[in-house]
C-alpha cells in the first residue's frame, strides 16, 4: 500500500512538473526516521526490533510569489507484534497565500502548538516534544491558519488558527478549536506564549496554556518548555501539566551531543501517576542529511512497583 501510494504521488508529481507553466516551481522530497531498539528493562523487557518510526513524502508546488501548496504523506511502523504493514495517510494538504510577511493557510496544515519548540529542540527524529509525546494536541489540523510578522524585522510574530480540532481525522461534531501563539524572536533568543480552546461535546471543553524560552545559534540550541491543560469533565475537572528542559551542542564539525529531561503529570487529582523521562545521545553526520544517532531513553514512574523503562536505540535520520 505504501509503495503504491508513493508511486502515485511520484507519478502525479511528474505530470504536474511537465504540465505546469515554466513559472511554477515544484519539489518532491522525503524524510525517514529508523531505529534498532531494545528494551533493557520495564514492562517490555527484551522486546527489540528494526523499525521505521516515520516516513514523510512531501510534494511542494509554488505557482507564483504569492501562492504555493503542499501535500505530505506519512507512514509509520505498526508496532511490535501487530503484524501490520505501514499504511500512509495524509499529514498535510494545503494551499498558502503569502504576501508582505503574512500568510494564510487553507486546508490541513501545521498547528502552532509546539512548532517553535520542536524546531529549537531539533531532534524530532529521536523523540517528540513533551506536548506531542503526551497527546496534548495535534501537530496538524484542518481549517484556516494565519501566520504573520507584527513588525518589519520579524522579531514579533503571531500564529492564529481556527480548525476542527480533530487533527487529520474528519470533523466529528459542529464544534471547533481556536489556537493562538505569540512568538518573540529578537535574535538567537526565542520565546513563545501559547493558548488554545476546544469546544467539545458534553461540556467537556479543553483549554491549554503553554510557554517556551530558548536559544538557537551556531554550536548550541536548547530551551525550556512548559504547559498546563484543563479538561472539563462532568465527573470532575482534570489538569495535565508538564515541563521539558533540553539542549544540544556541537562537539566538532560532524558530531553533536544532546539531552533532555521531561516531567509529566497526567492528572492533578491523582497522586501516583507522574513520570520523569530522560533522553541522551550523540549525533554523527557522516554525510550531509544522513545522521547516525546512538541514544538512550529512560522513563521513571512515580507509581510503586513499576520498574524504570530503559530503551537503548541506534537511530537513523535521512533526508532525500
Amino acid at each position: 500500500m505504501l509503495q503504491k501510494a508513493m508511486f502515485i504521488v511520484l507519478a502525479l508529481g511528474m505530470l504536474v512538473v511537465n504540465g505546469e507553466s515554466e513559472a511554477a516551481e515544484s519539489k518532491l522530497k522525503g524524510v525517514a526516521f529508523a531505529d534498532y531498539y531494545y528494551f533493557a528493562s520495564g514492562t517490555k523487557k527484551k522486546e527489540n526490533g528494526f523499525q521505521f518510526r516515520r516516513i514523510y513524502l512531501t510534494y511542494d508546488l509554488k505557482w507564483d510569489d504569492e501562492f504555493s501548496g503542499r501535500v505530505r504523506l506519512e507512514a509509520a511502523d505498526g508496532g511490535f507484534g501487530s503484524g501490520k504493514k505501514m499504511e500512509p495517510f495524509v499529514k498535510h494538504a494545503y494551499v498558502r497565500y503569502r504576501k508582505n510577511g503574512k500568510a494564510l493557510y487553507m486546508g490541513l496544515s501545521g498547528t502552532p502548538t509546539w512548532n517553535v519548540s520542536e524546531a529549537v529542540w531539533g531532534y524530532r527524529s529521536v523523540r517528540k516534544t513533551i506536548m506531542d509525546l503526551n497527546k496534548i494536541g495535534s501537530s496538524a489540523d484542518i481549517g484556516l491558519a494565519f501566520h504573520g510578522r507584527l513588525d518589519s524585522e520579524g522579531k514579533v510574530n503571531t500564529q492564529i488558527m481556527l480548525a476542527n480540532g480533530t487533527g487529520q481525522a474528519s470533523e466529528a461534531d459542529n464544534n471547533k478549536k481556536i489556537y493562538a501563539l505569540l512568538h518573540l524572536k529578537p535574535g538567537a533568543f526565542q520565546a513563545t506564549a501559547y493558548a488554545d480552546w476546544e469546544k467539545r461535546a458534553g461540556s467537556e471543553d479543553r483549554m491549554t496554556w503553554g510557554g517556551f524560552v530558548g536559544i538557537k545559534k551556531d554550536g548550541f540550541h536548547g530551551g525550556i518548555e512548559g504547559f498546563l491543560q484543563k479538561r472539563n469533565n462532568p465527573a470532575g475537572d482534570v489538569q495535565l501539566r508538564g515541563v521539558s528542559v533540553f539542549g544540544a551542542g556541537a562537539m566538532n564539525d560532524r558530531t553533536k551531543a544532546f539531552g533532555r529531561v521531561d516531567f509529566f503529570d497526567p492528572n492533578d487529582n491523582a497522586g501516583n501517576d507522574r513520570t520523569l523521562h530522560f533522553i541522551g545521545g550523540l549525533d554523527f553526520e557522516p554525510s550531509k542529511d544522513i545522521h547516525l544517532m546512538p541514544n538512550i531513553l529512560v522513563t521513571s514512574f512515580q507509581a510503586t512497583g513499576v520498574d524504570n523503562e530503559v530503551l537503548p536505540r541506534m537511530s537513523l535520520y535521512v533526508k532525500f
